[in-house]
């Protein structure tokens, strides 16, 4: 794990030799037109360490800063009330991978390594999932994201996140648009939607047996019974037509404690929620469907469509909820051929 440097003294400036001094101007002066303000910043604080002394004040607040290595790297970032496990690899823009509910980081393995061929690709366990405990305090996920970013010094990125991690990645959007220049939607439903607008009375009935099983599982703490019910669904998993993805499906749910739905801790929710806000969204955006997905989220993607003006839409055939993990070459030439036209 990346170790953060202890803080320096900061001390006043001492006087420099006319000759240093002359340098120091000399060479920022001949750099500085091809610099913006916090290259520039960087340049003096270099100079200023050749005689072991630092400006009184940084203009921004110090930031962790991640050696981008392409090899994996791996660490805990602290946010509020926990810590966020989080890993990274490759080169070049950031790139978030953001799961979806009831997995963790790993469900992008079959992306991971392989978007760190083009992009600084960062995957990380949301709260309450994985590696990432949930404490009994009030949270928000896009909080946490923003400041997992700020941790790793991140000012501007690419995020992709599926389901749940869609939302987060939506909601990060609304309340931080300078920190996201592409975002990539996969089977994400839209919060606010009302729930009059998505189902029938009779669709409605049907989605509360679909979860009878579900929910007696959770009232009884039984979590094997959970995994199987969640197995058992007729789209949130991979179908039997791909037994490897089913497979690792199942072995990440079994690992899992369902923290989120057993011990859950308060969320904080996005005021106004998205539904009424999408309209704000101006950044390039993927919407992305497995064909055989939910039918609500084909009515999500419908809005996420119609209101986010620069958005385009494709779907990965014969995919239900994790196309990422059905059919991952044909999600990962998507996605980059998607990002690679920016």
């Amino acid at each position: 794990m990346p170790m953060m440097n202890a803080p320096e003294q900061e001390t006043p400036l001492q006087l420099l030799n006319d000759s240093l001094f002359s340098f120091i101007i000399s060479y920022l002066s001949i750099t500085m037109h091809r610099l913006n303000d916090r290259c520039i910043f960087t340049r003096l604080r270099v100079c200023l360490s050749m005689i072991n002394i630092r400006p009184l004040h940084s203009p921004q607040k110090e930031k962790h800063t991640m050696s981008r290595s392409t090899q994996p790297q791996a660490g805990t970032a602290k946010v509020h009330g926990t810590q966020l496990y989080y890993e990274t690899a490759g080169s070049g823009h950031p790139l978030v991978l953001i799961h979806g509910g009831y997995m963790d980081r790993r469900m992008w393995n079959d992306q991971f390594y392989a978007f760190a061929k083009h992009y600084w690709v960062i995957r990380y366990d949301i709260r309450g999932f994985g590696k990432s405990e949930l404490p009994p305090v009030a949270y928000a996920d896009r909080q946490d994201l923003y400041d997992l970013l700020n941790y790793l010094g991140v000012e501007k990125t690419y995020l992709l996140g599926l389901s749940l991690g869609g939302v987060i990645a939506i909601d990060f959007t609304l309340e931080h648009p300078d920190m996201v220049d592409a975002l990539i939607l996969v089977g994400t439903p839209v919060s606010g939607f009302p729930v009059e607008l998505l189902y029938t009375e009779e669709q409605l009935e049907q989605q509360r047996s679909r979860g009878v099983a579900f929910e007696k599982a959770i009232q009884e703490r039984n979590r094997p019974a959970m995994v199987d019910a969640l197995m058992q669904d007729p789209t949130l998993v991979p179908s039997p037509k791909y037994p490897a993805a089913r497979e690792r499906v199942r072995t990440n749910l079994s690992e899992y404690s369902f923290a989120w739905v057993l011990d859950p801790a308060p969320r904080q929710n996005l005021e106004p929620p998205a539904y009424e806000r999408l309209t704000e969204i101006q950044v390039p955006t993927l919407i992305a469907m497995g064909a055989e997905d939910d039918s609500r989220l084909f009515k999500d993607a419908d809005k996420l469509e119609r209101d986010i003006v620069r958005a385009s839409r494709a779907t990965i055939a014969e995919t239900h909820h994790m196309p990422n993990m059905e059919k991952p070459q044909e999600f990962n030439a998507l996605i980059l051929d998607f990002l690679g036209k920016l």
